[in-house]
């Protein structure tokens, strides 16, 4: 008995051990995010030629001084014409060149905006060129729109080397990692449909959340005089956020003090130990020498792994740790807890596997999206399956699931299961309905980070509810099935790596205050209609 104990505590010291690195660098993560406070608001020149084209040079000079003073801090010069935006490509003559003469006396970085083909690279590297030598000076950034995957963009590089390289968000290439990402901001725009769809308030919203939650820096805000006071008010929210005018790099890197490989092999240590933690759970596995010999395997197969392909051998354990925690969490605590201290406990476990993988993936790539962690939707449901299987495993002497019932249940399951991953994408096939996306702006704007649906009505309230003496089986079963469902919404978020840290935790913490209050609330609701029904009975 004692030595299982000082097992158990051993290998609970792993994952403590594990945890304390994974601090560390979310330590040195919001260090990082504090540092990155600068955002470039750009605006097109062609939209100011539209406005004071015949104007002298002293009213070009207000109007740039007055664009300043609002918080515009660039010009872009388009070298594609982009429709979408309802512009043309800017061509050069006297009047682009005394205009951006006194732009630059201003103090305002001149930004190139090109849509790259793989078949026009060599004429948009052309026209860089002429910009470059007609400026005399290289462009403060350059930004690519729709650049197709695997693009090369060699022709371009060699024309032009800018400070910064702009990626417009959802356009951005599975393989753009390869610029440098030090030298890479996100960017962010609004189409015309979509701003006529927006509104003033909307539009406004919307800048603010891409600053705030996705690591946007870069702002291209054309058609910038459809509404009144649009760029003051924007100015002003971004003044608000702690954010100042400039093009942010990601400069800072967490590879600071500690080593990549060292921090890779201290997790998979304690990864390891969860898992040898299960299995003495499940089987009931007394002695050291047994245990000590898989977990030298399992460790050791990461380690040769890392050794072999570290970057790899992250994603690898990251995606891991995603599959394994809420099932492992749920399977060793449900029979130790229940009502809220298990779903507490459960949620601080998964909170800290998900620091993990936020640990292992903390590069500025993963920040701005350059590479994403894959294995998301897997990991979003896998964690279920895992929970459903194990429980008929260990109830497998009962066969209470051969019934019928749990066929139903079995089809009403798979139903949800590809609901879940069809809905978890950014475009999904069937389309968010107008009362949810109300809710959901409605909860952004109470709770600045929203909770998710899958976390605060579903996954939290079912392990609120979770009793290990239901009488029925199926219930049970649905309950912890679900329960797995918001452990791993939880890690998901994380896995949003583009996401700053400490809105990561707040949307956590929204999500289980809420879950934790539903089930409450559907658990005293439950115990009513129980004692009805009793009240009932004995009357009659």
């Amino acid at each position: 008995m004692r030595g299982k104990i000082a097992l158990r505590v051993f290998l609970v010291g792993l994952i403590a051990l594990a945890l304390a690195a994974s601090l560390w660098v979310g330590y040195r993560r919001a260090l990082w995010e504090s540092a990155y406070k600068k955002v470039t608001i750009a605006v097109p020149y062609q939209e100011l030629v539209q406005i004071v084209y015949d104007e002298g040079d002293r009213l070009w000079r207000e109007r740039l001084e007055r664009l300043r003073a609002l918080g515009v801090s660039a010009l872009t010069l388009e070298l594609s014409g982009f429709p979408d935006w309802n512009l043309n490509i800017v061509q050069i003559d006297r009047q682009l060149l005394r205009t951006l003469a006194q732009a630059k006396a201003l103090g305002f970085e001149i930004g190139f905006v090109a849509e790259i083909d793989d078949e026009e690279i060599e004429e948009i590297a052309e026209r860089v060129q002429a910009f470059i030598n007609a400026l005399g000076a290289e462009p403060s950034w350059l930004m690519l729109v729709d650049l197709p995957p695997l693009s090369n963009i060699r022709s371009l590089q060699r024309v032009s080397q800018p400070p910064a390289w702009g990626l417009l968000e959802f356009a951005e290439p599975p393989m753009s990692y390869k610029l440098n990402p030090e030298k890479v901001v996100r960017a962010h725009a609004l189409k015309s449909k979509e701003l006529e769809r927006l509104g003033f308030s909307g539009a406004l919203d919307r800048w603010e959340r891409a600053v705030q939650e996705r690591n946007i820096r870069l702002l291209w805000v054309t058609e910038h005089e459809r509404f009144a006071r649009y760029l003051e008010r924007l100015g002003a929210r971004l003044r608000d956020l702690g954010f100042r005018p400039g093009v942010s790099l990601s400069s800072l890197s967490l590879e600071g003090s500690e080593s990549p490989s060292a921090l890779y092999l201290v997790i998979a240590l304690g990864f390891t130990a969860l898992v040898l933690l299960f299995i003495q759970e499940l089987w009931s596995v007394q002695t050291w020498n047994r245990l000590l010999v898989w977990g030298g395997f399992l460790w050791g197969g990461w380690a040769v792994l890392g050794f072999w392909d570290l970057s790899w051998a992250c994603e690898g354990l990251a995606l891991g740790i995603a599959l394994v925690a809420p099932w492992v969490l749920i399977i060793l605590l449900k029979e130790r807890l229940t009502g809220w201290k298990f779903l507490i406990a459960v949620s601080l476990g998964s909170v800290g596997a998900s620091l993990a993988i936020a640990a292992l993936l903390s590069d500025p790539a993963y920040f701005l999206k350059l590479q994403e962690f894959r294995g998301v939707k897997v990991a979003l449901v896998a964690p279920m399956l895992l929970v459903v299987a194990t429980e008929l495993w260990l109830r497998r002497d009962e066969r209470w699931f051969a019934s019928r019932s749990a066929w139903v249940a079995t089809a009403a399951g798979a139903s949800l299961l590809f609901l879940i991953l069809e809905r978890s994408g950014n475009l999904p096939l069937i389309p968010v309905a107008r009362w949810e996306e109300f809710l959901r702006e409605r909860l952004e704007n109470l709770f600045i980070a929203r909770p998710r649906f899958k976390e605060f009505l579903i996954g939290h309230p079912a392990l609120v509810l979770w009793d290990s003496k239901n009488p029925s089986r199926l219930v049970a079963l649905a309950l912890l099935a679900f329960g797995a469902l918001g452990q791993a919404s939880i890690i998901n978020t994380f896995a949003h790596l583009h996401t700053p840290l400490w809105l990561s935790l707040w949307r956590t913490l929204n999500g289980l205050i809420l879950g934790l209050l539903v089930g409450l609330a559907v658990s005293v609701i439950l115990r009513i209609l129980r004692i009805g029904q009793q009240w009932r009975r004995r009357s009659s």
